[in-house]
């Protein structure tokens, strides 16, 4: 039988294309990317994506007593701008000084008041906002951490009520 010259170029094209794509997705793995191949060009992205568990448990329930005890708070210090102003309260983000800062001054300092404490809240969680910040994070990919705390704050919750 005989092989054409074409054929056995395309052969080896093809077997050079999946060493490639073998070869790139080992690396990209080990070093926690995970390869997205496109069929409809021949080309390879990594996004870097971990899927390894990047908690613990403890973690678990530090995240879910500072969330509970801050929403609390949050519905507490809503409650506090909605009757004051007389009006639905703006978005504040604590991290962003700018928005406390464009508040007017008879509720600014309830918005201070509620970001200072929602700092003692997460600190005293032995977390750092940093930390907490990451884990909400995880939290909003509903995965298995936001089931894991889910669980957890049904417990906090039944503690509560104790």
């Amino acid at each position: 039988m005989l092989i054409s010259p074409f054929s056995i170029s395309k052969f080896h094209k093809f077997c050079k294309y999946i060493v490639n794509i073998s070869l790139l997705t080992t690396i990209g793995i080990l070093g926690g990317f995970v390869p997205n191949i496109d069929t409809k060009e021949p080309r390879i992205s990594f996004a870097d994506y971990a899927y390894a568990q990047s908690y613990t448990q403890q973690e678990i329930i530090n995240y879910s007593q500072a969330g509970y005890q801050i929403e609390l708070l949050r519905q507490q210090t809503y409650h506090e701008i909605k009757t004051t102003i007389n009006q639905r309260p703006p978005n504040i983000i604590c991290n962003q000084p700018g928005t406390l800062q464009s508040l007017d001054s008879n509720i600014r300092g309830i918005a201070n008041n509620y970001c200072n404490n929602t700092m003692r809240i997460i600190r005293d969680n032995n977390l750092t906002v940093e930390r907490f910040n990451q884990l909400k994070q995880f939290y909003d990919q509903q995965g298995d951490f936001h089931q894991e705390v889910q669980q957890m704050l049904l417990e906090v919750q039944k503690q509560q009520f104790r």
